[in-house]
């Protein structure tokens, strides 16, 4: 077992994860991560590198990923529209759990649903059959 385990094994990474929400509230209080205390900022940074090591080594959390720039235009023209999911779903003739797979990454878009998001939101084909 490595020193992260150690550290955080017998309960210590809940008390690890309550030091990091009470530095977080007060970084959110005072400005920023930039403004608090460099001894501050330091003890916070040494927290949160032991609790994503766990997490990941015990855990086995697995990592988020990050949004194609495709998925990144369709949310961004939903939000504009004031569009949930379901309303997406509607104005494209889709399942809403296909909308869902495809902003998680889930699904691929097939060539007639690009084309109907390229005539629907106006996102550039060129645009969707790179990233789709």
């Amino acid at each position: 077992m490595d020193s992260t385990d150690e550290k955080l094994k017998a309960g210590n990474y809940q008390k690890i994860m309550a030091r990091i929400e009470v530095i977080t509230r007060y970084a959110t209080e005072n400005g920023g991560f930039k403004a608090i205390e460099k001894d501050l900022l330091d003890e916070y940074l040494t927290l949160a590198t032991s609790a994503a090591d766990y997490e990941d080594k015990v855990l086995k959390l697995m990592p988020l990923k990050e949004p194609t720039p495709l998925v990144l235009l369709i949310e961004d023209a939903m939000h504009k529209r004031r569009m949930k999911q379901r309303d997406l779903a509607r104005e494209l003739d889709v399942s809403e759990a296909r909308i869902s797979d495809i902003l998680r990454g889930k699904a691929n878009i097939g060539m007639s649903l690009a084309k109907k998001i390229h005539q629907k939101l106006g996102i550039d084909g060129n645009l969707i059959l790179e990233n789709a």
